[in-house]
């Protein structure tokens, strides 16, 4: 769900117009640890429906930029558009900045290791052993140039691969409320499991989810649930 928006619309004979606003999800905001927004701060706002018929035609007839935003951004606002009972046909032009990085960088352990080790490269890439040995090479370096990172292998990967702290499983998919086990993603997200219908619960199960997730919907089919 979305919990805050904003917008830039750019003209070719005048200023650019920004707006921005806080957004009520209608559900519980499960993981603040990326935009510090809480429930508290979202009280008040508006809902995405109240907002959406009037922002939906400002953002009809026009091409998009945004960093990531084909992937996230743009998903989002159809989604929530629909939700919403609005139509947004939109069709037109999207600008990336972050593709544009991706282009013009590249994210390969070649340009992670001119970044953090030495800007003259290494030779031999895609060689097994030498790519392990590079790969030491540029985590040592990203550990010595950005002092802010965690220390410790639990906080490192949780750093790279972050999930809310009252997961049940190891992504996150689920988790706790209260002392019951809750949905944390699609149409689900916030609804607990002993409250979904079995065949939602068995599409879990046999879905390409991890295997703990699989377990945990198991379990449920034969109604057990996780204990806290």
């Amino acid at each position: 769900r979305i919990v805050q928006i904003a917008v830039t619309i750019h003209y070719v004979e005048k200023d650019p117009i920004a707006w921005s606003s806080l957004v009520n999800p209608e559900t519980p905001i499960m993981n603040t640890g990326n935009h510090q927004i809480t429930d508290a701060m979202v009280a008040d706002a508006p809902l995405f429906k109240v907002i959406a018929p009037a922002l939906a035609p400002r953002l009809l007839n026009v091409d998009l930029m945004g960093y990531n935003i084909k992937d996230f951004d743009l998903k989002f606002l159809q989604v929530e558009m629909k939700r919403a009972e609005v139509d947004w046909p939109w069709n037109g032009f999207i600008i990336d900045p972050l593709h544009i990085f991706r282009i013009r960088r590249g994210h390969t352990l070649e340009n992670a290791y001119r970044t953090y080790v030495d800007p003259k490269g290494f030779t031999g890439a895609h060689n097994a052993r030498v790519d392990v040995a590079a790969t030491e090479a540029v985590l040592i370096g990203q550990l010595t140039q950005h002092e802010d990172l965690p220390r410790t292998v639990k906080e490192l990967s949780e750093f790279c691969f972050p999930h809310p702290e009252n997961s049940v499983d190891k992504s996150g998919k689920m988790i706790w409320v209260g002392e019951h086990v809750a949905i944390n993603f699609g149409k689900h997200r916030g609804r607990l499991l002993k409250d979904i219908d079995r065949g939602y619960i068995k599409w879990l199960s046999i879905a390409d989810f991890p295997d703990d997730v699989k377990e945990i919907a198991e379990e449920a089919l034969e109604g057990r649930f996780p204990i806290k």
